[in-house]
Protein backbone atom coordinates (compact mmCIF):
# COMPACT_ATOMS: atom_id res chain seq x y z
CA UNK A 1 0.00 0.00 0.00
CA UNK A 2 1.26 3.06 -0.78
CA UNK A 3 0.49 4.63 2.33
CA UNK A 4 2.82 2.46 4.15
CA UNK A 5 5.64 3.53 1.86
CA UNK A 6 4.69 6.98 2.58
CA UNK A 7 4.91 7.03 6.33
CA UNK A 8 8.26 4.51 6.41
CA UNK A 9 9.95 7.25 4.18
CA UNK A 10 8.48 9.77 6.31
CA UNK A 11 9.63 8.22 9.09
CA UNK A 12 12.88 7.54 7.83
CA UNK A 13 13.89 11.20 7.35
CA UNK A 14 12.38 11.79 10.99
CA UNK A 15 9.77 13.96 9.41
CA UNK A 16 6.23 14.11 11.22
CA UNK A 17 3.18 13.87 9.41
CA UNK A 18 2.75 17.53 10.41
CA UNK A 19 6.31 18.47 8.35
CA UNK A 20 4.75 16.62 5.44
CA UNK A 21 1.63 18.45 5.24
CA UNK A 22 3.23 21.77 5.39
CA UNK A 23 5.44 20.39 2.31
CA UNK A 24 2.09 19.59 0.66
CA UNK A 25 0.76 22.39 1.37
CA UNK A 26 -1.98 20.71 3.29
CA UNK A 27 -4.04 22.39 5.93
CA UNK A 28 -3.45 19.99 9.02
CA UNK A 29 -1.39 16.30 9.59
CA UNK A 30 -4.95 14.76 9.19
CA UNK A 31 -4.71 14.52 5.72
CA UNK A 32 -1.49 12.57 6.04
CA UNK A 33 -2.60 10.50 8.36
CA UNK A 34 -5.32 9.47 6.32
CA UNK A 35 -3.22 8.51 3.12
CA UNK A 36 -0.69 6.25 5.41
CA UNK A 37 -3.83 4.81 6.47
CA UNK A 38 -5.07 3.72 3.27
CA UNK A 39 -8.27 5.52 3.77
CA UNK A 40 -7.66 8.19 0.87
CA UNK A 41 -5.68 7.39 -1.96
CA UNK A 42 -3.49 9.73 -3.99
CA UNK A 43 -3.45 10.97 -8.07
CA UNK A 44 -1.08 10.83 -10.21
CA UNK A 45 0.10 14.05 -9.75
CA UNK A 46 0.34 13.81 -6.00
CA UNK A 47 2.94 10.84 -6.56
CA UNK A 48 5.06 13.14 -7.97
CA UNK A 49 4.78 15.90 -5.40
CA UNK A 50 5.06 13.16 -2.58
CA UNK A 51 8.00 11.94 -3.83
CA UNK A 52 10.03 15.40 -3.84
CA UNK A 53 8.62 15.77 -0.45
CA UNK A 54 9.85 13.01 0.86
CA UNK A 55 13.25 13.06 -1.07
CA UNK A 56 12.52 9.71 -3.41
CA UNK A 57 12.14 8.91 -6.76
CA UNK A 58 8.38 7.86 -7.72
CA UNK A 59 9.40 4.95 -8.68
CA UNK A 60 9.21 3.94 -5.03
CA UNK A 61 5.58 3.91 -5.18
CA UNK A 62 5.13 2.41 -9.23
CA UNK A 63 7.58 -0.56 -7.65
CA UNK A 64 5.39 -0.95 -4.41
CA UNK A 65 2.00 -1.38 -7.05
CA UNK A 66 4.03 -4.31 -8.93
CA UNK A 67 4.26 -6.35 -5.56
CA UNK A 68 0.77 -5.60 -4.66
CA UNK A 69 -1.09 -9.57 -4.48
CA UNK A 70 -4.57 -7.97 -5.19
CA UNK A 71 -3.38 -5.00 -7.75
CA UNK A 72 -5.11 -5.67 -11.19
CA UNK A 73 -3.34 -7.14 -14.56
CA UNK A 74 -4.07 -3.92 -16.18
CA UNK A 75 -2.75 -1.84 -13.13
CA UNK A 76 0.46 -4.00 -13.48
CA UNK A 77 1.32 -3.57 -16.89
CA UNK A 78 1.27 -0.17 -16.79
CA UNK A 79 3.43 0.46 -13.69
CA UNK A 80 5.92 -2.42 -15.95
CA UNK A 81 5.99 0.16 -18.59
CA UNK A 82 6.19 2.97 -16.19
CA UNK A 83 9.00 1.68 -14.72
CA UNK A 84 11.16 0.78 -18.10
CA UNK A 85 10.62 4.44 -18.96
CA UNK A 86 13.05 7.08 -18.94
CA UNK A 87 12.03 9.57 -16.27
CA UNK A 88 11.40 12.32 -19.06
CA UNK A 89 9.42 9.35 -20.88
CA UNK A 90 7.04 8.73 -17.23
CA UNK A 91 6.72 12.87 -16.80
CA UNK A 92 5.23 13.26 -20.21
CA UNK A 93 2.91 10.43 -19.52
CA UNK A 94 1.96 11.75 -16.17
CA UNK A 95 1.17 15.13 -17.66
CA UNK A 96 -0.67 12.81 -20.36
CA UNK A 97 -2.26 11.36 -17.70
CA UNK A 98 -3.40 14.51 -15.58
CA UNK A 99 -4.65 16.39 -19.27
CA UNK A 100 -7.22 13.55 -20.20
CA UNK A 101 -8.29 13.30 -16.08
CA UNK A 102 -8.94 17.13 -16.01
CA UNK A 103 -10.14 16.93 -19.63
CA UNK A 104 -12.47 14.25 -18.46
CA UNK A 105 -14.03 15.98 -15.26
CA UNK A 106 -14.83 18.86 -17.12
CA UNK A 107 -17.27 17.31 -19.34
Amino acid sequence: MIGNLIKQRRLELGMTQEELAHKLGYKSKSSINKIELGQHGISQKQINDFAAALECSPLLFIENVLHEEHTSDIVLDYAKKLYEMTPEMRDNVMQYIDFLTQRGSET
